[in-house]
Formats: C-alpha cells, sequence, structure tokens
C-alpha cells in the first residue's frame, strides 16, 4: 500500500531499530511486502491496478464529492471505497504478524471480511435451496435431517477439528506471505482466475450475502417465514405484507436501522471536521 510508512527506507529503518526481535522483523517484512504487493502475477492482497474501472458510481461511499478517506484506505485493496467511518482500521483487530500498523490491520480486517462473506454466500445459497425444496424454513433444516443426535454432534465436532486445522494454515500463511489463502495455498487460486476484477468481484458479492443472511435473520424473527415465502407474500400484495405491517417487530427494525445509519454518516463527519481542523 502506498503510505509513508512502507517507504523502503522508513522499512530499513525499522528493521534496524532495537526494539523488535529479528524474528518479528523478518515477518513484518514479509507481511508489508506480500500487502504492498503490485506486481504482474497479482500475488499479495494489493490490486495489480487500483484504479477501480469497473466500479460504477461515486469512487468512495461517502456521498460528498469532497470525500477524503482515511490514508490508510489509499483504494490498492479490492473492496475499498474509503468507508471505515468508526477507524477500526487505527484500532482494532490484532494481526498474527503483531504489526500494529493501519495498512497491517486493514489486511487482516479484509481477510477476516472474505472468510465471513464467503460462508454468508454459502449460507444464502443453501438458506434458498431448502426452502425452494419444501423443506420448510431454513432453521428447521436439522430438524428434518433424520440425523441421530450423538452421529449429528460427533459430525459438528469432527468438522470444527478440520476447521481449526485449516485455520491455523491460514495464519501460518498471513505471517509468512501476508495472505491467508485456502488450504495451505496462499494466494489460493486453483482454477487460475484471479484478478482484480475478480477479487472486486468477490468483495461485493461477499458484502451482499453478508447483508442478505441479516435479512434472513431479521425477517424470521419479524415475520416467522423464510425469504422465499415473504418475497411470495410481498410481490402478491405488496401494501399488505412488508415491514411497516408486522407490528412492533418492524418498526423496532425499521429504527435500528435508521440509528445504525445515522451514528455512521455522524462518525464521519466527525472525523471529516477533526481532519480539516488539524489541518488548520
Amino acid at each position: 500500500m502506498h503510505t509513508l510508512m512502507f517507504q523502503p527506507r522508513f522499512v530499513g529503518k525499522a528493521l534496524r531499530s532495537p526494539g523488535p526481535s529479528l524474528s518479528h522483523a523478518r515477518a513484518v517484512t514479509r507481511h508489508i511486502s506480500a500487502v504492498s504487493s503490485t506486481s504482474e502475477s497479482g500475488e499479495g492482497l494489493g490490486l495489480v491496478s487500483a484504479q477501480r474501472e469497473w466500479e460504477i458510481g461515486s469512487r468512495y461511499w461517502w456521498p460528498f464529492s469532497n470525500f477524503d478517506p482515511p490514508s490508510y484506505l489509499d483504494g490498492s485493496l479490492p473492496g475499498d471505497r474509503g468507508f471505515d467511518p468508526l477507524r477500526l482500521g487505527e484500532t482494532w483487530g490484532n494481526p498474527p504478524d503483531d504489526s500494529s500498523s493501519p495498512s497491517s490491520r486493514i489486511g487482516w480486517l479484509l481477510e477476516g471480511e472474505l472468510y465471513n462473506g464467503r460462508v454468508a454466500m454459502l449460507a444464502v445459497l443453501g438458506v434458498l435451496v431448502v426452502e425452494a425444496q419444501g423443506k420448510g424454513p431454513w432453521w428447521n433444516a436439522v430438524n428434518l435431517s433424520g440425523t441421530a443426535g450423538p452421529t449429528f454432534a460427533a459430525g459438528v465436532v469432527g468438522l470444527h477439528v478440520v476447521f481449526a486445522f485449516l485455520e491455523k494454515q491460514r495464519i501460518e500463511n498471513f505471517e509468512e506471505r501476508g495472505e491467508a489463502g485456502h488450504f495451505g495455498l496462499a494466494p489460493f487460486d486453483p482454477a487460475g482466475i484471479r484478478n482484480d476484477y475478480n477479487r472486486q468481484a468477490e468483495v461485493r458479492n461477499a458484502r451482499t450475502a453478508m447483508l442478505a443472511m441479516l435479512g434472513f435473520w431479521t425477517q424470521a424473527w419479524v415475520t416467522g417465514k423464510g425469504p422465499l415465502e415473504n418475497a411470495l407474500d410481498h410481490l402478491h400484495a405488496p401494501f399488505e405484507n412488508n415491514v411497516f405491517t408486522y407490528g412492533d417487530k418492524g418498526i423496532k427494525v425499521v429504527a435500528v436501522f435508521l440509528v445504525a445509519s445515522v451514528v455512521v454518516h455522524l462518525a464521519e463527519l466527525s472525523r471529516l471536521k477533526a481532519r480539516a481542523k488539524g489541518e488548520n
């Protein structure tokens, strides 16, 4: 990433400082190299070309043209729209390379976002397929599987053991190469389809899937129905079946989303004002 701290002269000084151990310095160096990579191979978290020629609409999420994103959101990572109103890139996360730099945190947060987004994409598909097959809402699918309790529990434990092993490999990949990957491969691209456009598309689809799952959970709580049944009800009678016609639960959902939206925008506005005041 193209920030001051990643210029070669500063990286060299960090390695000569007496603070970190040699092994830690090497780990940080490997991580910085991988995150800031823009080689033709596309390896590392960084995009080969951060021009966003495939994006539609504004370059950034903030609706005003004079928006100035945080310095660590420079467009070199897939899905970067300058969105970090809560400053998670500065304060949150604990990358396994022990680096406290915003760029390292952002790389680690991106890995987490991708992981959760991929799980959400699989979950959305599973939710829709289960309901489309007439097996009822998705939360009842386990009860209809016909699997004995001990067998089901053993399967869950076994899957967790496998996931723990795979996660250990992902953490080791991030420490060594600056990218988690999968199954010991970083980057994970067995089909050879890795490019800037596909990586950007994956982030967008991952975010959409996470929002979709949030919607499924909310619908289940408000209406007690699955997403397909809710969609059919709404299409049949849109003015009789919507979030405002389900009483207090629907109103609470609308209120929560409105409050969250206001908080996010106020946080970003506060950051912009503080930045402008500091420059003056």
